[in-house]
């Protein structure tokens, strides 16, 4: 790790955009839709309000010609882009040149560098954006730098979980992070059993709200998780509250562990549900929030659902109805998560050790999550691509590496990249995780030149 480099980025990112902030009464804010990218949002938003500066806030799917070209057209001068921007400088020429000023706090692999960009970005100051800070702690780094408050750091922890940076612990600045939110009183970490809303939410709300991985005939289905736990001999309710995680013995763990590798489909497959457990402390017990893991999937369903708004003023703080409808979102996204995760896991093709999935199955904004989850449990695969179709008529492709490409240390970032441009699109992301957009007439050549990457 390079810190001082990143501290000098910092702090001249910090005095830069303080110095046009000065100048101005609102600013544009733009971020990514996945829970990472919401996560900094809030936090954006929230240093926004801090300085007294008024924004208009979109969530964006991803890059493109079309959103830019709107950006162009907008009466704001000061654009603020926020874990999305950094692979895609070249569009940002364009805003620039209308006269805005672009400032993008992103920690994916850069483009090239652009001295009319303001970029706050781990890899430019030689640190790793995919293991060692995310998005959301690349944003606490700022809120942190101009504000001096760590009341931040469990939403920027919640982001990197959503950005599956967690690998039994966190490195890197990621590391720091938490350790300033543990020593501060903010979050607890303890090993335990990684069920929807964590070891204080009620247990058969828990095993029915959890999704990934998929439960068969539990998750999604209030009966069927009353049942397996009466089955298990466990009470509904301890006094007159709902029985917790917490209330469960060891014993009691392990049998309810076994039931729910059965319903998962495998060992492998619920490899998921053993793990470290973030709690946030300051949330009260019983909130689906206190579990920075459930904190982050509810955000992710936001943002797929086509609400990341909501998300985003979810992780600057508000509860209340904000959270209503979280909760309400969450509903529908875990009910059209477990129908495209069946749709697709009957419907993979493969290519020697890579598996495809096709468009018209889900959404482009639930591919992401799709092939994520899938890319956990296949065999003798090194890359699972996924395809959906945009509202533009172009094609969005999700890339994730298995445990299998893992170890071969591909980077799917270079390889979307190559494959991409060979298609006549745009790409790129992280090693493990990357998408890219092609033209529908590409898509032939987009595999081709992936696979011959390969050989």
């Amino acid at each position: 790790m390079n810190l001082g480099t990143f501290k000098d980025l910092l702090i001249s990112f910090a005095d830069d955009l303080y110095n046009d902030l000065r100048e101005r009464i609102r600013a544009r804010v733009i971020a990514h839709l996945d829970a990472d990218g919401l996560s900094a949002a809030g936090i954006v938003i929230s240093l926004l309000e801090r300085l007294n500066v008024n924004f208009h806030l979109s969530i964006a799917k991803y890059m493109s010609e079309s959103l830019i070209k709107k950006l162009r057209e907008e009466p704001y001068d000061l654009y603020i882009f926020v874990d999305i921007g950094s692979g895609d400088l070249g569009l940002m020429k364009r805003l620039y040149e209308a006269n805005k000023r672009v400032f993008i706090i992103d920690h994916h692999v850069p483009s090239h560098e652009d001295p009319k960009v303001k970029q706050l970005n781990p890899f430019l100051s030689g640190l790793d954006g995919d293991r060692e800070i995310s998005g959301s702690g690349t944003a606490f780094m700022l809120y942190y730098e101009m504000t001096g408050d760590h009341s931040m750091a469990p939403v920027a922890i919640t982001g990197a979980l959503g950005d599956l940076q967690e690998d039994n612990g966190f490195y890197g600045l990621n590391k720091e992070i938490l350790e300033l939110a543990k020593s501060e009183g903010l979050i607890e970490v303890k090993p335990d059993l990684k069920l929807f809303g964590g070891p204080d939410y009620p247990l058969v709300s828990s095993l029915e709200r959890t999704v990934d991985p998929v439960l068969e005939g539990i998750s999604g289905n209030s009966a069927g998780a009353l049942s397996l736990v009466e089955s298990i001999g466990i009470p509904i309710k301890v006094g007159e509250r709902w029985t917790t995680l917490s209330d469960l013995t060891d014993e009691q763990k392990r049998d309810l562990l076994n039931e729910l590798v059965k319903r998962a489909g495998g060992l492998e497959r619920a490899k998921s549900l053993v793990g470290n457990v973030y709690v946030y402390l300051k949330e009260p017990k019983g909130s689906p929030l206190r579990d920075l893991n459930s904190f982050a999937t509810i955000l992710n369903a936001c943002g797929r659902t086509g609400n990341g708004h909501i998300g985003a003023l979810l992780a600057s703080g508000r509860r209340g109805e904000v959270l209503l409808r979280a909760m309400s979102l969450l509903q529908e996204y875990r009910k059209v998560l477990a129908q495209a995760l069946d749709r697709a896991s009957h419907s993979i093709r493969k290519i020697g050790t890579v598996a495809f999935i096709d468009e018209g199955l889900t959404s482009d904004t639930m591919i992401g999550t799709i092939t994520s989850i899938l890319s956990r449990s296949l065999r003798d695969t090194d890359i699972l691509v996924g395809y959906a179709s945009t509202d533009d008529g172009m094609i969005k492709v999700s890339a994730r590496l298995t445990e299998e490409g893992k170890k071969r240390s591909l980077n799917l970032d270079k390889i979307l990249r190559l494959a991409s441009e060979m298609a006549g699109g745009s790409g790129g992301g992280h090693q493990t995780a990357a998408g890219a957009q092609i033209p529908r007439e590409g898509k032939s050549r987009f595999e081709n030149a992936l696979l011959s990457y390969l050989e």
